[in-house]
């Protein structure tokens, strides 16, 4: 699963980008829900119909478990 050894033997440049791409996993994952499940944001998009709202936050839950997993392969 995740290898928690990543933190170790790491330059804070690379630490700290190790923390930024988890936070950007987080923020899509939060992003993609939102679209699915957040009322306000479907008063707002209102032209866009229902079906494209899950699907555009089904691309965003996707498209952060892709980047967690491209994060988790550098060296």
């Amino acid at each position: 699963m995740l290898n928690f050894d990543i933190f170790k033997q790491k330059s804070p440049k690379q630490r700290f980008l190790l923390i930024l791409g988890l936070i950007m996993f987080v923020f899509y994952v939060v992003l993609g829900f939102a679209f699915i499940f957040y009322e306000p944001i479907a008063l707002r998009l209102s032209t866009i119909p229902q079906w494209g709202r899950i699907a555009m936050g089904i691309f965003l839950i996707i498209y952060a478990f892709v980047r967690l997993l491209s994060l988790g392969r550098r060296d």
